[in-house]
């Protein structure tokens, strides 16, 4: 049986993790994400919401089946199996939203922060629980919650292994909006469906824009907003904004834009 699953909801894409009986990650279900990952390519939609069925979004990896008996040699081509699916995962070009309901720890949290925005249930909570068995953020933890809320603050949730609320982790800019457990995915299916609604290319180009701040500061940004930025005069999105502006005048054109992805 398969343990992640990809569907196709109008213009957006549905990647839904599936490995009862709380989701644990393990090479199959990377594999398996990897491979919903190149449907979504080849699918044509314009935003994706990452969910998982159950009580819990994921504790993270099954270390039974993982790590058990793993040397320096084996980790490595571990990662080097894993790194570029989740990569994969932040990379594309359009926004990618993740609802998080009960554990999310681990694994399971650094394939959450991979994603654009992250939707959390109430009841939701949240660690990095690597430090309990001697391992690192393996898939990025770490760096990726500093990118998100700041040095500090990544370092107390990776040394100490606490568990965090929700509403803790909103506060601290990790999760975006904390929502009734009932609502959640309702909710995270709106807030992609806005996006897959938007205009998806200039999405594209904020996304490396930001990426490029991230990874060079304010004038590699700058140099790479030349080269990127331009472009998007030339799209219909573009040119269809600009004209709903002058038709209906800056006070009204709003939500009379309709964005075709082109």
């Amino acid at each position: 049986m398969t343990s992640v699953r990809f569907e196709k909801l109008r213009n957006v894409g549905l990647i839904t993790l599936d490995n009862p009986p709380i989701n644990l990650v393990d090479d199959d279900l990377l594999l398996e994400l990897g491979k919903a990952i190149d449907e979504v390519d080849s699918s044509g939609v314009r935003a994706v919401l990452l969910h998982a069925t159950g009580d819990h979004f994921g504790p993270g990896v099954n270390v039974k089946t993982t790590f058990s008996g793993v040397n320096s040699r084996g980790g490595r081509k571990m990662l080097t199996r894993a790194i570029p699916i989740v990569l994969r995962l932040e990379q594309l070009d359009i926004p990618i939203v993740c609802a998080v309901q009960g554990f999310c720890f681990a694994a399971s949290l650094e394939l959450a922060l991979r994603c654009d925005v992250i939707i959390a249930s109430e009841e939701a909570k949240f660690a990095q629980v690597e430090r309990d068995i001697g391992a690192a953020t393996y898939l990025g933890g770490i760096y990726l919650l500093a990118e998100r809320c700041g040095p500090a603050r990544a370092r107390e949730i990776c040394l100490t292994g606490e568990r965090y609320d929700a509403a803790v982790f909103e506060r601290w800019n990790i999760v975006n909006r904390v929502v009734p457990r009932a609502s959640l995915y309702t909710e995270a299916l709106a807030w992609a469906q806005k996006f897959a609604d938007g205009p998806t290319k200039a999405y594209a180009v904020n996304e490396r824009l930001l990426r490029g701040f991230l990874d060079y500061g304010t004038r590699g940004a700058d140099e790479l907003l030349l080269d990127i930025g331009p472009p998007l005069f030339d799209s219909e999105d573009f040119k269809a904004g600009v004209q709903s502006v002058v038709e209906y005048g800056a006070k009204n054109f709003r939500g009379k834009v309709v964005f075709r992805g082109s």
